[in-house]
């Protein structure tokens, strides 16, 4: 007998989303400054240490929740993720959100310079504190192996917790608009960036839970958010853009 899936409560969304902020919140704001200052480790390497401390146990937390509501096998264990292969229609929906994501990220950026030419008003911050780091330089590249396995548990350790463990389950209690409350939960995942790279957010922050739920495949959730972090991480890491 298949085990139900079946709703998450206020309570219990707000606990899946919440106490892993507040942890992220204190590994940003308190951990990876001690780390710069105290240990003297290249900015890049406390940034990729913490992101592992967050993202890590989110990957590891997905897959517990699921085999404790009863999902034993891979097949399974990867229906009930809803980690699907992608269809021809989950590539059109996976490429115009990625490409409506950048280009309305581009517009905020393109806004906010407006407003600084025109007004004096400050130009958004694309980089919180605990995240600059110069160029990498020589060895320093050897970094992006770490970065890496990073990535990978920042990437899967997100979608498969947020997208394909809650989202499902908003669904049948929320059932349309889970999607945007999924994203407005996944806002606040991101306090601790401060409220002018939120605003920069925004768009992969909508739209990439409105593709989810659209398409039913957290895969594409994966794939967008794959392809909107990555290539620009390691093109600002080697100094290709600023």
């Amino acid at each position: 007998m298949k085990p139900l899936l079946k709703p998450i409560s206020i309570i219990g969304e707000l606990l899946l989303f919440g106490i892993p902020s507040v942890t992220f919140v204190l590994v940003c704001r308190l951990l990876i400054p001690e780390l710069n200052q105290e240990y003297g480790l290249h900015p890049a390497l406390s940034w990729f240490i913490g992101g592992l401390l967050v993202f890590l146990p989110l990957f590891l937390l997905a897959f517990y929740l699921v085999r404790k509501d009863g999902y034993k096998s891979k097949n399974d264990i990867l229906r009930r993720l809803r980690l699907q292969k992608m269809s021809s229609r989950d590539w059109k929906f996976t490429l115009l959100s990625t490409l409506s994501i950048l280009l309305l990220t581009g517009a905020i950026m393109g806004i906010s310079k407006f407003l600084h030419t025109q007004f004096g008003i400050p130009e958004i911050e694309t980089t919180p504190s605990f995240m600059e780091f110069e160029p990498f330089r020589g060895n320093e590249r050897y970094l992006l192996l770490i970065w890496l396995v990073m990535f990978f548990f920042n990437i899967f350790g997100e979608e498969l917790m947020w997208r394909g463990y809650i989202l499902p389950r908003q669904e049948i209690r929320i059932q349309k608009f889970a999607w945007f409350f999924n994203a407005l939960l996944w806002v606040l995942f991101h306090i601790c960036f401060g409220v002018q790279l939120m605003i920069l957010l925004i768009p992969i922050l909508f739209i990439l839970p409105w593709a989810v739920q659209k398409t039913q495949n957290t895969t594409v959730g994966i794939t967008i958010h794959a392809l909107v972090n990555g290539p620009s991480f390691i093109l600002i890491s080697l100094g290709v853009i600023g």
